[in-house]
């Protein structure tokens, strides 16, 4: 086996674990944000109504596709006539980081400082709905030491692994043929399977 020139990593369950997820409590934290409620929802009621929603693009987008948090959250706001007293994107960042626990995968600080002293290069590839930027902030706040090269995420590039459109797309961000490409990552489906078909080496983290 050749030592890789790049290593991209899944983010959920790769490189940090989120626990305790309560869209409850992440959609409650938009009301700390609320400017006009005309329909005096409550936090339950609006939690209620976004994951019957939620569910019923979740029956339409398959596998392959799919949605951004910010289309989202728009049209959940906007059905109870709620505004806000700062921009979507910030309402959503609030969101993101009340709806659950974030702590960083055991071992994943040696590991890239392994990679950082042999000059293998690193980027990220996830299925996520929140935004790429949400996940960039994430990312900077936690690995303040490490560089990726890029930070994909299904949300803001439309397709969603295992579908090889994400991978493909790596592959030329990278300026690598995707021989030279090894993907990490948790999920068989996702993670294992989409990479192998789009021709990266797939590596499969199992901390069960």
């Amino acid at each position: 086996m050749s030592t890789p020139e790049m290593i991209l990593f899944d983010y959920g369950g790769t490189l940090m674990f989120e626990t305790d997820f309560n869209t409850l409590n992440g959609n409650t934290a938009l009301f700390d944000v609320i400017k006009d409620n005309p329909q005096s929802v409550t936090p339950e009621e609006y939690d209620k109504y976004a994951n019957s929603i939620f569910n019923d693009i979740k029956a339409l987008r398959g596998d392959s596709i799919e949605i951004h948090e910010y289309h989202f959250l728009r049209y959940v706001l906007e059905h109870f006539g709620i505004t806000l007293t700062v921009p979507v994107e910030e309402a959503e960042l609030l969101v993101t980081e009340a709806i659950s626990r974030k702590a960083k995968t055991p071992g994943i600080d040696s590991l890239l400082a392994f990679l950082r002293e042999k000059g293998i290069r690193t980027g990220i590839i996830s299925n996520l709905c929140w935004s790429g930027n949400s996940l960039k902030r994430r990312i900077a706040e936690n690995f303040p030491e490490h560089d990726f090269e890029f930070i994909m995420t299904s949300s803001d590039y439309v397709f969603r692994k295992p579908d090889p459109h994400l991978f493909e797309l790596a592959v030329i961000k990278s300026g690598l043929s995707a021989d030279k490409i090894w993907y990490c990552g948790n999920d068989i489906g996702a993670d294992i399977i989409g990479a192998k078909n789009a021709g990266l080496f797939p590596i499969c983290i199992n901390l069960s």
